[in-house]
């Protein structure tokens, strides 16, 4: 059992301090920000799990003609059009290479209900470099990102966009290579990985990222089963600039990689189901999974997207003392709806009261969370509802926006077990980005949402305003 930074006070630190502060990194993911332009866009973890990802995930995205190697761009122009198509006629190593500047700019404010303000706007970009497969076994990938401080007043630290103490962030983020073998391929290296609750959650300037070995189906080839396995001895979170081991962002002294294996089943149209495993030695160990189903039985202006996912998570060797439970879970539904560019949807969620759920290596999946709130704490049951319309057929192609409503109950201090007040949120978010035009490569966020303690004084609602806007400049 790996040694303490503080063994007698680890307990109470881990359930109630960083790991459930460890939840206060984890808000939506990248995807799930995103506005639905109906039910099936509606973000499912184990749909995306193991998909390819950009240098900024959360940014604009060009489609190339395989799906599974869409990412980074670009198929279309770029900057050096004729160095692209001299080199059509070279190794594909260097035919294939993409190329890829992401400029980004950020601002965030929240008042804070404790009285506090976390205020920063930031500015950074990201160089991505991918080659192409060298004798169709090798290729190589590597980027480079920062977030450097615009506007970032000493004390309002917490925005994720810098440190805490408002310095800039900047990382070689990415350094991997990926090998081809006949049915699999393998990464080794510092990569992007996109699982339920291991993935890059690009919500604010950088993404996290992580350093190992994995396993992987080939990428070039499509299936009814997909999967992949691998140990990470290394993460970076999205407001760091190094890596660490994943026990010592949770706290322990002593390193500890993280085992990974999960699968996914697609067996028809729609139809996915898919579980993962996450596990530390001697410290914790995670198991979810899910069914998603998106169908349009009445054709396709009508769709429906039905969902559940289960979450099983326990610590291993932790001293957690007398009466202590070391396991919790969390179970979550969604169901949505969405006639032409109108979406509608409910989720809900319910937590056991042993312990928070933590995340603190990525977004949580559960469908409720919010953009302050992830309803992962002990004993909590929430409900979310929301509407979304894209505003393409009516005003300017990639305009959407999006309500939802967020209440939670029955939250508990997993150390003494008291009944802690309940939790609503209201989010509204509009979004631009549009598929075609000069404007394509741009990729625009607004955010509102604000927190509030029922029965609390109306200045005791804690209310934060993000805005991100996003650049792709793809060069080759």
């Amino acid at each position: 059992m790996p040694s303490l930074r503080s063994p007698q006070l680890f307990a109470p630190f881990l359930l109630a301090g960083l790991l459930a502060g460890g939840a206060a990194r984890a808000d939506q993911d990248d995807d799930a920000e995103r506005v639905p332009s109906n039910a099936a866009e509606i973000y499912s973890p184990i749909a995306r799990t193991f998909t390819r990802q950009p240098a900024l995930p959360g940014g604009p995205r060009r489609r190339r003609a395989h799906p599974q190697e869409s990412l980074p761009p670009p198929a279309g122009p770029v900057l050096f059009e004729d160095l692209k198509r001299r080199l059509q006629h070279t190794d594909p190593f260097f035919r294939d290479a993409v190329v890829a500047v992401y400029v980004r700019s950020y601002y965030l404010d929240r008042h804070n209900i404790d009285a506090t303000r976390s205020q920063a706007w930031a500015g950074g970009s990201a160089l991505a470099v991918r080659s192409g497969f060298h004798d169709g076994w090798l290729q190589l990938e590597g980027a480079v990102a920062t977030s450097q401080p615009i506007y970032a007043p000493d004390g309002e630290g917490g925005t994720l966009l810098l440190t805490d103490q408002q310095a800039e962030v900047s990382s070689f983020a990415l350094a991997n290579a990926r090998i081809r073998l006949p049915e699999q391929e393998i990464v080794l290296g510092r990569q992007l990985i996109k699982t339920p609750y291991l993935n890059p959650q690009d919500t604010r300037m950088i993404p996290n990222t992580f350093e190992g070995a994995v396993i992987e189906r080939r990428r070039d080839r499509t299936g009814k089963l997909d999967y992949g396995a691998g140990y990470l001895w290394g993460f970076k979170a999205r407001d760091s600039s190094r890596f660490v081991s994943f026990s010592e962002e949770l706290g322990l002294v002593e390193d500890r990689g993280l085992l990974v294996a999960g699968a996914k089943l697609t067996p028809a149209k729609g139809l996915t189901f898919g579980a993962i495993e996450y596990f530390i030695p001697d410290t914790l160990n995670t198991v979810y999974g899910e069914i998603d189903w998106v169908g349009a039985p009445f054709g396709e202006a009508l769709q429906f997207h039905l969902a559940l996912n289960y979450t099983d998570q326990r610590t291993i060797g932790v001293p957690f003392g007398v009466g202590r439970t070391p396991a919790t879970h969390q179970v979550s539904a969604l169901a949505a709806a969405s006639y032409q560019s109108t979406t509608l949807l409910l989720a809900a969620s319910a937590n056991g009261s042993g312990s928070d759920i933590i995340g603190p290596f990525g977004s949580f999946p559960a469908y409720t969370v919010m953009d302050q709130l992830n309803y992962n704490d002990a004993g909590v049951s929430a409900v979310v509802v929301g509407a979304a319309y894209d505003f393409s057929r009516v005003i300017t192609d990639g305009l959407k926006a999006e309500v939802r409503y967020g209440a939670g109950w029955g939250v508990v201090d997993p150390l003494t077990g008291a009944a802690l007040p309940r939790q609503n949120e209201l989010d509204l978010q509009l979004e631009y980005g549009p598929k075609s035009g000069h404007l394509k490569d741009f990729y625009l966020q607004l955010f509102y949402s604000g927190v509030k303690l029922p029965g609390a004084k109306p200045d005791d609602t804690q209310p934060q305003v993000r805005a991100v806007l996003t650049y792709l400049l793809p060069l080759l």
